[in-house]
């Protein structure tokens, strides 16, 4: 008797074990589907917001297919707007298509020395420098994820909110690639003030007090006469330049230089804009830092006579085409945005 107890208690404790180690796996099985379903939308939507982000950025500025050179462009954040939520609609999370809500973008400045964003809206778009957008799965749009077997476990989990974040930096011009037009003339930082566009600026290129700007070679330290005129009719293209970079100046003037860059301008038929990186002014010769980049609307040529120079003025809400941002602002953004978070 005592011995048919005692096997149906060890019978009862087996068939106890076996529910618990069963309830366990159905655990474990719901943790990794559904915790890899959960990882895998999370990345789908991180994929939408990075995508949004970009196309937020690129949609603010609209650079004009085509363009080379620095070009005039008006920032727009309801086309930025549009832009992300074109962009964020075409891509899929969980098997279904986004919604991107317009309050989920948001626009404002970046601070790259504190590593902060601060949402300032859209009062003033020339002073945005970054977009941040939201992709969200939760009840105000797309609706939560659907859990499966966690719902079989106590509790009954049935559902999971989601939302990805990401912030594209548009910015002002701080690195131009080879090719991107950056033009072999610097000018000083105090002829730059983009609080005061139009204002007239001689550059002149025979030395002289307050010259306002030279010739430089970029890195080439040995560059001769042919080597610039190559660059300033573009047959040989720009090298990069970045912030920072340390440029070969050249002092003084060569009659086949200044000649060639008067050409330039008149088989442009007018007035052009040129890419010019920024450097102190304190000495015009030797090497200098790279302090950011201007656009430069160029004039009129003075290739005759004993004082040769150039005129015209920087430019302010001017694009450059495939430069990428990072640098200070003497009032040229970068064609080119970059993810930061």
């Amino acid at each position: 008797m005592k011995m048919v107890r005692f096997w149906r208690e060890v019978k009862g404790a087996v068939a106890a074990m076996t529910a618990l180690v069963i309830l366990v796996g159905l655990g474990m099985l719901a943790l990794v589907i559904d915790l890899g379903h959960i990882f895998l939308v999370r990345s789908e939507l991180q994929r939408a917001a990075d995508a949004g982000a970009m196309a937020a950025a690129l949609g603010l500025l609209s650079i004009p297919a085509g363009s080379k050179g620095p070009v005039s462009i008006v920032p727009d954040c309801p086309r930025a707007l549009s832009a992300a939520q074109t962009m964020v609609s075409e891509n899929q999370a969980d098997g279904g298509l986004l919604l991107l809500l317009s309050g989920d973008v948001s626009f404002g400045k970046w601070d790259s020395a504190a590593n902060t964003f601060t949402d300032t809206g859209c009062s003033i778009p020339k002073q945005v420098n970054a977009i941040k957008v939201r992709v969200r799965k939760d009840q105000s749009a797309n609706e939560p994820i659907t859990l499966f077997f966690a719902r079989a476990l106590p509790g009954g989990w049935r559902a999971q909110e989601l939302s990805a974040e990401a912030l594209a930096l548009t910015g002002y011009a701080g690195y131009a690639p080879a090719g991107a037009f950056a033009f072999p003339l610097a000018i000083d930082a105090g002829n730059v003030d983009p609080s005061q566009p139009g204002k007239l600026v001689t550059i002149h290129l025979a030395p002289t007090p307050g010259d306002g700007g030279c010739w430089h070679s970029f890195d080439d330290k040995s560059a001769g006469t042919s080597d610039l005129r190559k660059l300033i009719n573009g047959s040989t293209p720009s090298p990069e330049v970045s912030v920072g970079d340390q440029i070969k100046l050249k002092e003084g003037v060569s009659d086949a230089d200044i000649k060639e860059l008067g050409k330039v301008l008149a088989d442009n038929k007018g007035p052009m804009d040129i890419l010019l990186p920024v450097i102190s002014g304190d000495s015009h010769t030797g090497w200098t830092t790279v302090l950011g980049f201007a656009a430069f609307h160029l004039t009129m040529v003075e290739s005759s006579g004993s004082d040769k120079y150039l005129q015209g003025y920087t430019v302010p809400n001017y694009v450059a085409p495939g430069v990428s941002p990072g640098g200070p602002n003497y009032g040229l953004w970068a064609g080119v945005s970059k993810m930061v978070q």
